[in-house]
């Protein structure tokens, strides 16, 4: 197995990244556990959703100086396919930054249905239980699970060893996410409900991105302990910076090509925005598996401001994400409350303001009443938000406030420190953090 010394190689991203060093100590050892165990399904070198986060998570707790073991799967998320390199089990056991990387066979969800979902998942998680049996990874006294899977909590407990303390982070609600979209019926549903009120309520406490979250879990009958941490961002490395000179005005989505973005209504708004502000380009930056559809839809739209690049390397975040003068976050509507996208804190932290679409009462609707730095439109309206990307692009004034206003709160709420600190107060046994 590589040493510690191993650096990480720079992902692609959307959202909080993995440094290519790992991060300065940022807690003091008498504040943390002494060694920490993460269950989650994504973890580096993904490049989108959960992954950056958890990284930079186990990163900096490892720089700190837990002994940090993260049991996850062979990497292949946006792109449904095991990356190069990987398939082989040949990375399976590996040391990166001070991280101790477990990795495990699965089967990614091509085509991302409910069945093909479920094989993933399963796959994966037997193996996980496979690895305690077979004492691969032992038990721990802290442990963390992360939920976009419900399944990774469940699995979780058992690694929990006596009076030990395991904390359920919660990014996506599953069964409210399936039903949103689609996948499985009424009693497919009910059954993930049951199992992530099980699951969580057998955790020592619950970590939500947002208070509508929190409001969702306790509706389902989630009754352990549920604190609201926001998605984390490394303050430092994403910061704000000058647009590029001589690009035209920009609008920019980054992140994953997935059904959950409701991407199709980017499209849509790009056709108004063009009789607005024919000037302007919608640059759509990412991968996923609705990639191709997603270029189809354009061209058979015949959208002359729609540009698609790859995401960016994770040390030129900064850098990408200034080229966007305005930032596009949607959603599909039915799963706004279930979710709190982190790529909107990460473009808060570059001091630029987006658009979003999000239902009155969601995590982001709350948020941008409490910030005012970004616009929101109702889901499904593109017209709507055409305009309100073109009353920014055409106020930069009032565009600057807001990114320095979004600034702000990242930096007294969601930067690594502080985030990280209440990780560490709740791993042990402070509720209250």
């Amino acid at each position: 197995m590589p040493d510690d010394s191993t650096p990480l190689r720079a992902p692609v991203t959307d959202g909080p990244a993995a440094s290519t060093a790992p991060p300065p100590s940022i807690l003091p050892p008498s504040v943390l556990p002494p060694s920490v165990l993460l269950v989650a399904m994504s973890y580096w070198p993904e490049p989108a959703g959960s992954a950056p986060m958890m990284t930079d998570l186990a990163t900096a707790f490892a720089a700190a100086g837990t002994d940090m073991t993260v049991l996850t799967a062979r990497p292949n998320y946006p792109g449904q396919a095991i990356y190069d390199g990987y398939a082989d089990g040949a990375e399976d056991r590996r040391t990166v930054n001070g991280v101790r990387i477990e990795r495990l066979l699965t089967i990614p969800p091509k085509g991302g249905g409910m069945r093909a979902r479920l094989i993933h998942e399963g796959v994966l998680h037997a193996g996980f239980l496979a690895a305690r049996a077979r004492g691969r990874v032992a038990r721990h006294k802290a442990v963390l699970s992360l939920c976009p899977s419900i399944f990774s909590v469940a699995v979780a407990d058992r690694f929990r060893a006596p009076g030990g303390r395991h904390i359920a982070i919660v990014h996506d609600i599953q069964s409210g996410l399936a039903g949103a979209l689609g996948m499985g019926g009424g009693a497919a549903l009910k059954a993930i409900q049951a199992i992530e009120r099980t699951a969580l309520n057998r955790a020592d406490g619950v970590v939500v991105l947002s208070e509508a979250m929190a409001d969702v879990l306790r509706d389902l009958g989630v009754r352990r302990p549920i604190t609201v941490i926001p998605p984390h961002v490394d303050s430092d490395a994403v910061r704000p910076l000058p647009r590029p000179e001589g690009q035209p005005p920009t609008v920019l989505y980054s992140g994953a090509f997935a059904r959950k973005q409701g991407l199709d209504q980017v499209l849509e708004m790009a056709r108004h925005l063009h009789a607005l502000r024919p000037d302007a380009r919608v640059l759509l930056r990412g991968q996923g598996g609705l990639e191709e559809e997603l270029k189809a839809q354009a061209k058979a739209m015949a959208l002359p401001n729609v540009e698609f690049a790859p995401l960016i390397a994770s040390d030129r975040l900064a850098e990408g994400l200034a080229e966007g003068d305005v930032h596009l976050v949607p959603q599909r509507p039915e799963g706004a409350a279930f979710a709190m996208p982190g790529k909107a804190v990460t473009i808060l932290a570059a001091g630029r303001p987006f658009v979003c679409t999000c239902l009155p009462g969601s995590a982001l609707d709350r948020l941008g009443t409490e910030i005012d730095a970004f616009r929101r439109t109702p889901p499904d309206a593109p017209e709507a938000m055409a305009q309100a990307v073109a009353d920014l692009l055409n106020d930069p004034a009032r565009s600057a406030a807001m990114g320095r206003r979004g600034r702000a709160w990242v930096e007294g709420n969601a930067s690594r420190s502080a985030v990280l600190a209440r990780y560490a107060t709740l791993l042990l046994g402070n509720d209250d953090a």
